[in-house]
């Protein structure tokens, strides 16, 4: 049987996303990188904040370009009763709408899921909210960082003594996954039954859930008979320092691990009972982390991963960001898609990750100008 290939899973599927910021953004691009026709609707002015964050290039960030390429733009203003109108005609012409207000903000425009799938039942509405919609803390703003301390990502990365934030908006990215995730869900279920699903999605909700399999697995097991090994923050050893660099590794047998000890020239960790085993060296791993933390082998990198991967130790050098398109692995997966964008000129995206039918999703293409599609998307749905 010949395989059909479909390189565009959701194109025919319509989205219109109001949001700012990061997490309706990003779940709505992939949509849009999946072939589904995305409009986002933004206010007249500046449009979404995200646009003027960061390097930029007539009101254009290049944070905004990596979460809204492929995307129509319309800009309406909510305040007004012909604004309101023109986005309730949007919606109720769309498959999906997603937003990331805060919660009554819809509700009061008269967009909110039950006032649109009321009259369109097979409507898939997902609202992304920080906090949820029940609780102390419901309706309060909510960024990235703030997520990041109340998911306990913050005590995480400082473990044990300090309070540390991951250095990238994952709150947002994460929430934005979730998202995605779940409408996809409400997608398949709407085949099946013809129905659409109001979708809640809360930012703490995603990153708890996210955090939990791994970051929580001390916390997980209650009663005397539990025995307790070390948070799993503290499996993540500090690399190897090279000459020139560092190297990642994860040594996850004894194997691994001798071969770890004749890389840092310390044989004699071997013989160490509380190093040995899997079990030993969970309860130990913090003080075997710091012992690797300060040898250096006098090894450069390609030295010390070519030595690694000739014993099967998984293992990787350390890369800035701005090498990585050099790098020969990611040379292979031509996962750089170079762009000359109609405002920003040359642009360096990162194509989609998902391969359909074993074949990458055509490039995106660039980012909207603030309203670049208004006149086009009116007058569709005049």
């Amino acid at each position: 049987m010949t395989e059909v290939t479909v390189q565009q899973p959701l194109a025919g599927i319509k989205v219109v996303e109001f949001s700012t910021m990061i997490t309706a953004s990003l779940a709505a691009m992939m949509f849009a990188q999946q072939g589904a026709d995305v409009i986002k609707v933004e206010p007249p002015g500046i449009g979404d904040p995200m646009r003027w964050m960061g390097s930029q290039k007539d009101g254009i960030s290049a944070l905004f370009n990596n979460c809204n390429r492929a995307k129509r733009s319309i800009t309406l203003d909510l305040k007004s009763k012909e604004g309101v109108a023109a986005a309730r005609k949007l919606c109720l012409d769309a498959d999906i709408v997603i937003h990331n207000y805060r919660p009554g903000v819809m509700d009061r425009l008269g967009l909110g899921s039950e006032q649109l799938r009321a009259e369109k039942p097979e409507l898939i509405y997902c609202a992304i909210t920080g906090f949820g919609h029940e609780g102390p803390m419901a309706g309060r703003p909510a960024y990235d960082h703030v997520v990041q301390a109340m998911a306990g990502f913050m005590t995480l990365q400082g473990h044990p003594d300090d309070f540390a934030y991951v250095k990238t908006l994952i709150c947002d990215k994460v929430t934005a996954y979730t998202a995605a995730q779940a409408i996809t869900a409400a997608l398949f279920a709407r085949e099946r039954i013809g129905v659409g699903q109001h979708i809640d999605l809360s930012m703490l909700e995603s990153c708890i859930a996210f955090l939990w399999p791994d970051g929580g697995m001390h916390v997980t097991l209650f009663g005397e008979d539990v025995t307790h090994g070390a948070p799993f923050a503290d499996y993540y050893q500090y690399p190897v320092r090279t000459t020139d660099g560092a190297v990642a590794f994860a040594a996850m047998t004894d194997e691994h691990w001798d071969i770890v000890f004749d890389v840092i020239k310390r044989p004699d960790l071997k013989l160490e009972e509380k190093f040995r085993g899997m079990a030993n060296r969970s309860i130990n791993i913090g003080e075997l982390a710091q012992i690797v933390a300060k040898e250096k082998p006098g090894r450069s990198t390609d030295e010390i991963v070519s030595y690694f991967a000739l014993h099967d130790v998984p293992a990787a050098p350390c890369i800035a960001l701005q090498d990585l398109p050099n790098h020969e692995q990611i040379i292979a997966l031509s996962a750089f898609e170079d762009e000359d964008h109609s405002l920003l000129g040359p642009v360096r995206n990162v194509g989609a990750p998902q391969r359909f039918g074993g074949q990458r999703l055509p490039p995106s293409g660039g980012s909207p100008a603030l309203g670049q599609h208004t006149d086009e998307i009116l007058e569709s749905i005049k």
